[in-house]
């Protein structure tokens, strides 16, 4: 009895490792992208583990901003630059009171008092921050409140607070987040080519 062996076993051998690149390739960029969005999920806890700001807002201002693909297996997670108003870390307006003092609904401020500063709280593990010479205002066309300090006697010399960005909070955070993001995608991008290889399969 005679074996033959010929071109057709490369062919099969040929189609096997196609297959297998194909599932690779695959499982790579899917693997990025499911890292990408858990992380994205972490990052937005840790942000809020770290200083007061609404999930909406960090969830809303930290994206998967670039999604890997087959051809560029590259996934970005962005925060927003602008800085954050200070008025979104709990802005309080204070007040003492005052004998005649119209007081001022806009701001919550009752009859017979005056404002005395604002407090804020910026820090997840510090306490609220009072500042006796800042004040709340509306800012114009935005429906939402700004935290402000008069720079001169003119009524125009004022300045708006701001507080650290999303993304200034996330940057001190990224490092941390590499450890457990390369665990992460050695494990996800196992369970994706083993899905690929028995999609080919088939």
């Amino acid at each position: 009895m005679s074996l033959t062996i010929d071109k057709s076993q490369f062919q099969q051998a040929r189609k096997f490792i196609q297959a297998t690149v194909r599932a690779a390739e695959k499982a790579q960029f899917r693997a990025v992208n499911r890292v990408a969005s858990k992380f994205r999920t972490s990052a937005s806890k840790t942000i809020r583990d770290q200083v007061r700001l609404p999930a909406a807002y960090v969830n809303d201002n930290l994206k998967v901003s670039q999604k890997a693909t087959q051809n560029n297996p590259v996934a970005i997670i962005s925060g927003r630059k602008r800085p954050t108003r200070l008025a979104r870390y709990g802005a309080k307006q204070l007040a003492r009171s005052a004998k005649a003092a119209t007081g001022d609904q806009l701001r919550g401020i009752s009859t017979g008092k005056k404002q005395a500063g604002v407090s804020v709280a910026v820090s997840r593990k510090g306490s609220r921050k009072k500042m006796r010479k800042a004040f709340l205002l509306p800012l114009r066309n935005a429906g939402v409140m700004g935290v402000f300090v008069r720079t001169g006697s003119g009524q125009k010399d004022i300045e708006h607070l701001y507080g650290p960005s999303v993304d200034q909070v996330f940057r001190g955070l990224r490092e941390k987040l590499k450890p457990d993001i390369s665990k992460e995608l050695v494990k996800e991008y196992r369970a994706q080519l083993n899905y690929a290889i028995q999609k080919e399969a088939k």
